[in-house]
């Protein structure tokens, strides 16, 4: 799927000053617990002030130690927030962090991380309960990926596919159909590949988002979809992206307008979104009742809502495919 949004490179400064921010919180709050004083023992001003700052510098030790050891062991920044703040989304955006809350009231996902099994060839995930897979491993293509050996695809394991069927530039607004999406489409299915489609939205008013339902719409007159179409509306990085001066309440509203217009068409409707894009620019608590696509690259189970499927990568392999492509994970 088009990347239009990619996080920041987080500067070694900025790793440094979290960290920094991260101990003096820590120890701010832990000082009192670290402060061991003898039943019946006084103590002078100065000899409390001692204590404090003892218990002050043994917390930043620990404090600084287990951060480090953590980032050794290949944990991001973000992870290591997170640790400290369970009760919040931790955001990379906008050149800062962003500590959103997280709502009580969205059902949460019941996924295990002991339930992830990475092979240690491909890379690749599958989801195991009790001995038994219950994950399906998936691709998510454009014509980025040029012409597609679908045999080779369905041969390396792939037993589903999203398939961009229509996008909309970010700059001149302009909409068009992907140019291999019928060809993926009847490649993919003469193999026995479930597939669905996608359309990257960059729609900024209701004529907009409903014209790209019913293009695509149109364009699948004559086909039958195994899964879902999709909405992906995605921040783009460019400061003259069209889409950036929408509110929170705009995205929502245009989201909730495409997949209805799926729905009432006889398809099954699905959006797409990653961490950003859940936590800060859409109304989640508006969309409960659709099914939900998240991308997050890193192996942690870190989004706390739910969630059907889970993009995990965007430069994986697989045969028949030249370059990079998409991994996803059907979690059941």
């Amino acid at each position: 799927m088009r990347k239009a949004f990619r996080y920041f490179f987080i500067s070694i400064i900025s790793i440094i000053i979290t960290l920094i921010v991260v101990g003096v919180i820590y120890i701010v709050v832990d000082t009192r617990s670290r402060i061991e004083v003898e039943d019946g023992q006084t103590y002078s001003s100065e000899e409390v002030e001692k204590l404090v700052d003892e218990a002050k510098e043994e917390g930043r030790i620990s404090v600084l130690e287990s951060i480090r050891e953590a980032l050794e062991n290949g944990n991001t920044v973000i992870s290591v927030l997170k640790s400290f703040y369970p009760e919040y989304i931790v955001v990379a955006a906008n050149q800062k962090y962003n500590f959103v809350p997280i709502k009580e009231e969205l059902n949460k996902n019941a996924f295990n991380i002991d339930n992830l099994q990475e092979d240690e060839t491909t890379g690749r995930y599958s989801y195991i309960q009790d001995g038994v897979t219950t994950s399906k491993f998936g691709i998510d293509v454009s014509s980025h990926q040029g012409d597609i050996d679908w045999q080779a695809v369905k041969d390396d394991g792939v037993e589903f596919a999203f398939i961009r069927a229509v996008y909309r530039g970010y700059g001149t607004g302009k909409l068009v159909v992907d140019e291999k999406c019928i060809q993926n489409i009847e490649g993919a299915q003469a193999v026995g590949i479930d597939v669905g489609v996608y359309v990257f939205s960059q729609a900024v008013n209701q004529a907009e988002v409903l014209e790209e339902a019913g293009t695509v719409l149109d364009l699948l007159q004559g086909y039958e979809l195994q899964l879902p179409i999709v909405f992906d509306v995605e921040k783009v990085s460019d400061s003259e992206a069209r889409t950036n001066t929408l509110s929170v309440e705009d995205r929502t509203n245009l989201t909730k307008a495409f997949l209805e217009a799926v729905k009432n068409a006889g398809y099954q409707p699905m959006f797409y979104h990653n961490t950003e894009m859940g936590a800060m620019l859409l109304d989640l608590t508006q969309l409960t009742e659709y099914p939900k696509w998240f991308a997050g690259y890193n192996k942690e189970f870190y989004w706390p809502y739910e969630y059907n499927i889970w993009q995990y990568s965007e430069s994986g392999h697989v045969a028949g495919i030249n370059g990079n492509v998409d991994l996803d994970l059907w979690l059941q």
